[in-house]
């Protein structure tokens, strides 16, 4: 399986095999950070990009290994430190509106979302670790 095979897959089975409420959850989740793109110009904007593109790369790697499992969403743990940095550069980050409102938006989602792999991690841990979705049926 190429790589680029297996980040289509984790986003398709995100997109079309994730029941209702969770795929509305991931549409927000991946739109909120998309909206990056949006503040470019600024660092914080780079940096919310750069981190997402590494958490996809570790997502898609731990796919690969283990399938769409519980585990996936410690990749977003990469949240922590760089909105640790972010808190550094409030005095910047208060100066444009528009990017401070944006970046509460996406603290609040991505701490919502962090309760949940929390809770995933945690189940994955005690031994919930078979693949909960798959792309394919095998025959």
């Amino acid at each position: 399986m190429t790589y680029l095979k297996s980040v289509l897959e984790l986003f398709g089975i995100v997109y079309l095999r994730f029941n209702w409420l969770p795929r509305i959850w991931c549409v927000w989740l991946v739109g909120v950070n998309a909206a990056c793109l949006f503040y470019i110009t600024h660092l914080e904007a780079q940096v919310v990009l750069a981190i997402t593109a590494i958490a996809v790369v570790t997502q898609t790697i731990l796919y690969r290994r283990a399938g769409f499992t519980r585990i996936l969403g410690t990749a977003h743990a990469l949240w922590l430190p760089m909105f640790a940095w972010m808190a550094t550069r409030i005095d910047t980050i208060a100066a444009d509106p528009g990017l401070s409102n944006w970046l509460i938006i996406l603290a609040a989602t991505n701490a919502v979302s962090l309760l949940v792999d929390i809770v995933d991690a945690t189940r994955f841990a005690r031994g919930e670790r078979s693949p909960h979705y798959v792309w394919h049926q095998t025959a």
